[in-house]
This record gives structure tokens, sequence and C-alpha cells, in this order.
């Protein structure tokens, strides 16, 4: 067995078994990735993925056991390979972040001060929903991930709390909600409303919001925040939103509620996969994205091999 046998379950994992997208991630051909595969299973006399003809579908028992070793196994080669990075010139590599789509602004005020201090770290941001954001840490495609709730399903991320995120209402000028002084549910469930996809963490506030007071929305569209905002300035109906990064400038004639005391408050974490060991400017950008967080309570809970029994106390 070979550790490309392993990137390559990791790969096909984190490609939904989509063999072709696989294979081309890892520029590489998808019948040499099914042979390999083939190869592998042989070797250990079990199957590893569920197939529906030459289709995979999903990981078997032993295939989901064999994943989770797998990334353990390529995050060490990783923390073996980061060795240079940690003792040598430290201003220098890359940076890889995975980061939810309500998480950019909170990131990017970190980017840019982290671009003064290290001019030669490159800097690569991926913005993912917060399922993908989990996977890239799992299989070492990113370094830290920042997203919401659901990074804390998992025993081998480390997260820690970030920032939190207000609901507001975007809502056009001309628009009848644009002059009521007090907004309600009962209210905004009157006109089309513009908002996530069902099943993301954005939305999961607000529908249980309505769930609770026995109201069904008339959700009109689903899209991510720029393009809610954008088609609020259209008139195509209210946004609810809670992403900070959203601008809204005066010309797209828009009014910004804060809506917050109907949905809550989302939440952001970041999160660094268990066993990691730090390179300087990876700390260096934890300060700056979270000042309140000594780094070195970052490097002690993310080096623990079991779950820590506390988050660390500080103000987000």
């Amino acid at each position: 067995m070979d550790l490309q046998k392993l990137r390559i379950i990791r790969h096909a994992a984190s490609c939904e078994f989509n063999l072709t997208r696989a294979a081309q991630e890892m520029h590489t051909s998808q019948p040499g990735l099914s042979r390999q595969i083939r190869e592998l299973e042989e070797e250990l006399g079990v199957e590893l993925f569920i197939r529906i003809g030459k289709r995979l579908v999903g990981m078997t028992a032993p295939g989901k056991e064999l994943l989770e070793i797998a990334c353990r196994i390529l995050a060490e080669v990783g923390n073996i390979q980061s060795i240079p990075d940690r003792f040598g010139k430290s201003g220098t590599g890359a940076l890889r972040l995975a980061a939810d789509f309500s998480a950019f602004a909170p990131l990017a005020k970190a980017l840019q001060r982290f671009s003064k201090s290290y001019p030669k770290v490159r800097m690569f941001v991926r913005r993912q929903e917060s399922a993908a954001v989990a996977a890239a840490l799992l299989h070492d495609e990113a370094d830290m991930g920042i997203a919401g709730e659901h990074l804390r399903n998992f025993r081998d991320i480390v997260v820690f709390p970030c920032a939190r995120l207000q609901y507001k209402a975007l809502i056009p000028t001309a628009h009848p909600l644009a002059k009521t002084a007090r907004l309600s549910l009962e209210a905004l469930a009157e006109y089309p409303l513009l908002t996530y996809e069902t099943g993301t963490e954005e939305r999961l506030l607000l529908d249980n919001a309505f769930a609770v007071a026995g109201i069904k929305p008339d959700i009109a569209l689903c899209a991510d925040s720029p393009c809610l905002a954008d088609c609020a300035a259209l008139g195509l109906g209210v946004a609810l939103v809670c992403d900070p990064a959203v601008g809204v400038s005066a010309e797209k004639r828009i009014f910004v509620r804060d809506v917050s005391r109907l949905f809550g408050t989302a939440s952001l974490f970041l999160g660094v996969r268990r066993g990691k060991l730090f390179r300087d400017f990876e700390l260096k950008f934890i300060k700056l994205l979270l000042p309140d967080l000594d780094p070195e309570v970052v490097r002690e809970v993310a080096q623990s091999r079991e779950p820590a029994s506390y988050v660390p106390g500080y103000a987000i």
C-alpha cells in the first residue's frame, strides 16, 4: 500500500464519489483511479465503495474506516512536510483557507493585515458551504476553516468561536414594509421573501423562527448574499441576510433593518484539524483574526488527541 492510493480514497470521497472530477483534481485519468481503487480493494480483501454498475455511490463500513485512517495518515504526512516551513524561513509558504460564504467579512480584514506582515506568504481562499469547509479541513485541503455550527459535529476538528452574525432585512424603498416602524414575522410573511437555500445554516434560524410562530413564509427566491441584495434592489422582495460583507450603497435605494430580535444571531467558528502542527505565520493569522485568543491555547488544544472539555472563554 502506498500513500497515493490513500490520496485517491480521500479525493474520491471529497468529490462525492465522482471519479472523473477526482481524476481532474489529481491530474490523472479516471480509468487509472478506478484501477488503483480495485487494486487496493484486492490487497485488503474488502470492498471499499458501494457501486451501482460501474458508478461509485457511497462507501462501505470498511471504506469509511479506511477513509478516517487515511485522512489521519495524510495529515501527519502534511505535518512532516511542514517542518521546513516551521523551522526554516517562517515568512514564506502558503496559507490555505476555506470559509463559509457569510464568513468573508471578518476573514477579509484579517487577510488585509496579514498580507502586510507576511508579503511573501501566498494566500488561497475557497468560499464554500459549511459542509465543504469541514471536508477541506478533514482532507487536509485547507489549513484553517471558518464556518457555522456544522464544524462542531466533527471529533477531528477543533473549533473556536469566531464571530456572531446578525440578520438584516434589505427592503426596497418603494416596498410597503419600508415605512413599517417595527417589523414582525407576520408582516414579513405577507410579502415575497428572498433568502438562503433550505438546509443551509443561514436558513435554519429563519425556518425555525417562522415554524415556532406557526407561520409559512412565501420564499420567492433563494441565492447567496450578494445576489439577494441585488434582487432586493430590483424590487423582487425583501431579502433576509446575515452576511456583514453585503454592501448596500445609497444608489441601490434599499433600507437596511436589523431583524436579529426575530431570528437570533448565527455563530461562526474558526476550525483547525486536530493534531495540526502550526507554522509561525498561521498562529500570527489566528491572532489577527481573534486578537483576544492566546495562540498558545490554540496550539495546545489542537495538539490534544481528545476533544477539549471546554471552549476557551473570550469575547467575540
